[in-house]
This record gives C-alpha cells, structure tokens and sequence, in this order.
C-alpha cells in the first residue's frame, strides 16, 4: 500500500481540494489525513459542512502521543466517514492555527510510523501536507511519504517558486531514479504545458487535473456533498482526478520497480548478507 502526500511551494495553489479529489477517485480504500497546520479543518467546515462530529481530529493524537497512548486505535476513533461506502476516511486537522503548537516533531515522527502502519493493514494514506516550510509542520510526513506530489499551477511565477524550492523540499534518499518528488499540475495549459513545467522546475510531471473552479466549490462545501455527489463525480475536476490518481499510482509502480532492482542487486552482490 501506498503513502502519498501532497504539498506546495506557495499558498492557496489547490493542495486540498487535490487531496480530496484523489481521495474521492482512489480505486482502493482510503485514509486521507488532513496535516495542514493553518488551521480551520477545511474537510469538516468545508467539505462535510460542519454536519460531522466537531470533536475529532488530529489533535486528539497530539494530546493521546502526551500521555503515550497514540496507537492505530486511537487513531481510528478520530476518523470520519468521507463516503457512505465507508472505503474512504479521513483524520480531520485543526480547528485553529494555535493547536499547531502541540505538534511536536516527535508527534510528527511517531504519527509517521503509525500511518505506515496503516498501510500494512491494506489501506493508502494520503497527506494533506499544507504549504511546505509551515512551523510545526509535518516534515516528518513528507520524508516517510512513498511519494510527494508538490501541487502547483502553472503560471511562471509558480513554476519559478518552485524551482527556488525544490533543493528544500524532503527526499529520503536524494537518489533522482527514485522519483520520490514530482508534480501535480493544476490547469495545466494555463498558460504552461507539462513539459515546460518539468523544465523550469526541475522536477517531473507526474499528472495533472483540469481547473474547473464551479466543481471545486462544490467539493468544497457550496453544496451539500452527499446529495450532490453524482454531479460532482461526473464534473471536468474529478474526471481528471481519475486520470491524475492513475499517473501516481503509475509512478509508485515505477519507483518499487526501481526499488526491487536496487535490492535484487544488493543481494546478489552479497552486500546484504551478514
């Protein structure tokens, strides 16, 4: 299973409505964990439009990894169904810019371990990381992540931002036939195509979903989601979020490719034998 995150350069670029997107069109069930620490969860307020149990989120966990008791229990309690299937949960974030203090990094580290937990248990994470460099941000997330996926439109100055930040953002390995760091174009052709986005930044394109504002409001809270849902899913947005979920889904294959080769070498070298 996998772990993929999602973070920008800037702010406001589209990293939730993203994540939702991929959440709402991922072909397997779904943890989507909402880490932004600006603060005003925008799944509850926003997406679920406040008709949903106001009193969890992820800094019920902070205070559970106080008293030493966050486990993938507790972490279950604090969840909420995003679809009636129940296929598809979410952590809800904060409530207010002031809880991200007591978001320590070793909260941040020890939530990391417990989300690939998750995972082992046959269920994808995708992190909401916010905007990248945020104080008490959850750096620790986007290190472990399989994947980090920088959401960005394609005005230049966002590619430039970008490009300015890429040497910043986490990448365990630093090996580039990884392919651990990539971009999610939003609009693209608006005005930049894919591959003048990989060029001015540096990184790859992985996938892209289209701008479709009017379905964007939708998905986050202008209506009522559940009554609503048919006509979202079939909207320009999430049509391209099926293709972009596909890309990522396509670039995890291709880095635990390049993964089992690099073991399959060690091992048949003798490096990994004591």
């Amino acid at each position: 299973m996998t772990l993929l995150a999602f973070t920008s350069v800037r702010s406001a670029p589209g990293v939730t409505t993203t994540t939702l997107v991929a959440a709402l069109t991922w072909p397997r069930p779904v943890l989507l964990v909402e880490a932004d620490v600006a603060g005003s969860s925008s799944i509850k307020a926003g997406h679920l439009r406040g008709e949903v149990d106001h009193e969890r989120g992820l800094i019920n966990l902070a205070l559970a990894h106080r008293n030493g008791a966050l486990s993938l229990s507790t972490l279950r309690g604090q969840t909420i169904a995003l679809t009636d299937d129940g296929a598809r949960l979410a952590l809800p974030g904060l409530a207010t810019k002031a809880q991200a203090a007591s978001l320590t990094d070793d909260f941040w580290a020890t939530f990391a371990s417990l989300l690939r937990g998750v995972t082992r248990h046959g269920i994808d994470v995708l992190v909401d990381g916010g905007r990248f460099g945020m104080r008490h941000g959850p750096d620790a997330l986007l290190r472990t992540a399989d994947l980090l996926a920088v959401v960005c439109r394609t005005s230049l100055d966002d590619l430039v931002a970008v490009r300015a930040n890429a040497d910043q953002l986490p990448d365990v390995t630093g090996d580039a036939a990884l392919d651990r760091r990539g971009l999610l174009l939003v609009g693209p052709g608006r005005p930049h195509r894919a591959g003048e986005a990989a060029e001015a930044t540096t990184l790859p394109v992985w996938a892209g979903v289209d701008w479709d504002p009017a379905a964007a409001e939708r998905i986050n809270g202008r209506e009522r989601l559940r009554t609503s849902l048919s006509r979202l899913m079939s909207s320009r947005l999430v049509r391209s979020g099926r293709g972009a979920v596909a890309e990522l889904l396509a670039a995890d294959d291709r880095r635990r490719r390049v993964l089992d080769v690099a073991l399959e070498t060690t091992v048949l070298s003798g490096k990994g034998v004591r």
